[in-house]
């Protein structure tokens, strides 16, 4: 197999980064993810195996895949996790592994994950108030919560992620809470546009928005210069920073400034299909692929698939009429956000 040849789509991305869903399971029932009564769940022998998870990654890691994100549901409700990451740490090319979960768990398993390789790690969290996080998430503790934080702090992850999904009228009354929660735990701290589930899209704070909010509470707030979005590790969010303090802010704009055009990425979804945008519902089975073809087919196959890659999505143009949007048929849990 030819090593050098790298992934590449019809308008010159190359893809680095594989997100990988590897659960549609979680312990929470969060409202922008999925609705309260829950949704079908996958059978067990449904989701991709860990062998399909690391042959998918040895391959890709051949033509220029150097970043992985464990992602959900919630990763940490399956089985072996640590496991899966310290194996993918082992294989060649892979620079970076990363987790987002919600944090419930974290105080149990941030030791094995920590000692497996996992380094960095995003944690979502969108109330600091009890009451209103177990609205927002239907169940769950913010105690454990913050428990896991604290402990990831206390084992050396870094950089800690908070990962915070704005909504109108639900959490938007604290967003410097939040920043002065950055400040004082020195942690960095992303503002996520909220994506309604065939919703109304007026519902979601945009970015701009909670940047003025926060320019008018600290007069030492502004952009990092130099570095408009935070690209250490190949991410998405705008940064800015405090003169006095670790603390960075991030802003993640996906309606109201889309980053189609910088998308390196794939989504592996808990069912084995890939996903080329979160967007939009083309996915391909990569699984049966994987089943039926040795590795350079595999590889000439997924070749195929990013050229049907689109440029970018249509989020942005509905989100400046504040128009209401029709969701792609999956739910958050299964596609890995």
């Amino acid at each position: 197999m030819d090593e050098l040849k790298p992934l590449i789509d019809n308008f010159g991305r190359q893809i680095t980064y594989l997100r990988i869903s590897v659960t549609d399971r979680c312990n929470l029932r969060c409202v922008y993810c999925m609705p309260e009564s829950g949704i079908s769940l996958l059978n067990h022998d449904e989701v991709i195996s860990y062998e399909d998870i690391l042959r998918l990654v040895n391959i890709l890691s051949n033509h220029g895949v150097k970043k992985i994100r464990i992602t959900g549901g919630e990763p940490l409700v399956r089985k072996g996790l640590p496991g899966l990451i310290e194996n993918i740490g082992r294989i060649k090319g892979i620079e970076d592994i990363s987790m987002t979960t919600n944090g419930t768990l974290l105080k149990k398993y941030a030791s094995e994950l920590y000692n497996a390789g996992l380094k960095r790690i995003n944690i979502s969290l969108d109330s600091l108030k009890e009451e209103r996080f177990r609205r927002i998430t239907r169940t769950g503790s913010l105690k454990d919560v913050l428990a896991g934080i604290k402990l990831a702090k206390e084992k050396g992850f870094n950089p800690v992620k908070i990962n915070t999904v704005l909504i109108r009228g639900i959490n938007d009354d604290e967003i410097i809470d939040f920043v002065n929660f950055a400040k004082e735990f020195e942690i960095n701290l992303r503002f996520i546009e909220y994506m309604p589930i065939g919703g109304n899209i007026a519902e979601a704070v945009l970015s701009k928005e909670t940047e003025e909010k926060i320019m008018s509470e600290f007069d030492d707030f502004s952009p990092i210069q130099g570095n408009p979005k935070d690209n250490v590790h190949g991410g998405v969010s705008r940064s800015f920073g405090f003169k006095s303090g670790k603390a960075l802010i991030g802003f993640i704009s996906p309606l109201s400034e889309h980053f189609c055009g910088d998308c390196n990425r794939l989504r592996l979804t808990a069912s084995g299909n890939l996903r080329l945008c979160l967007f939009y519902d083309n996915e391909y089975n990569i699984k049966n692929i994987l089943r039926q073809n040795g590795d350079e087919a595999v590889f000439e196959k997924i070749a195929d698939i990013i050229k049907s890659k689109r440029f970018k999505h249509n989020f942005n143009e509905k989100a400046k009429n504040r128009e209401s949007v029709l969701w792609a048929n999956d739910f958050m849990n299964g596609i890995g956000g």
